[in-house]
């Protein structure tokens, strides 16, 4: 059962590294330009969100992850989910853009 829950807890994890790089990634395709930054501006105030709730968890973690864990495991969840998003709508908004050039 422990062995069950160290996996789950690796998975989650696993996810979460991986949901932040797929958003890099599709952050990537701004390229610098000015106005492809304007184009996925709608998008900043679920960034800063994701950003808090991400700060908040790496503060309970250090302050106690055994105290908080079923919820910041939760809230990597939703996080995981949140950046997936994200990354979809850039990839949707700019990814044709990209290909043209």
């Amino acid at each position: 059962m422990e062995n069950l829950i160290e996996n789950s807890f690796f998975l989650i994890v696993q996810e979460f590294m991986e949901s932040s790089k797929e958003l890099a990634d599709a952050s990537q395709l701004c390229d610098d330009d000015p106005i492809k930054q304007e184009m996925i501006s709608f998008i900043h105030p679920q960034f800063e969100s994701m950003w808090a709730r991400s700060e908040g968890i790496k503060v309970m973690i250090s302050d106690g992850f055994v105290d908080n864990k079923d919820f910041i495991l939760e809230e990597m969840k939703e996080i995981t989910k949140q950046n997936y998003e994200m990354a979809n709508t850039i990839r949707t908004k700019l990814g044709p853009l990209h290909l043209k050039q």
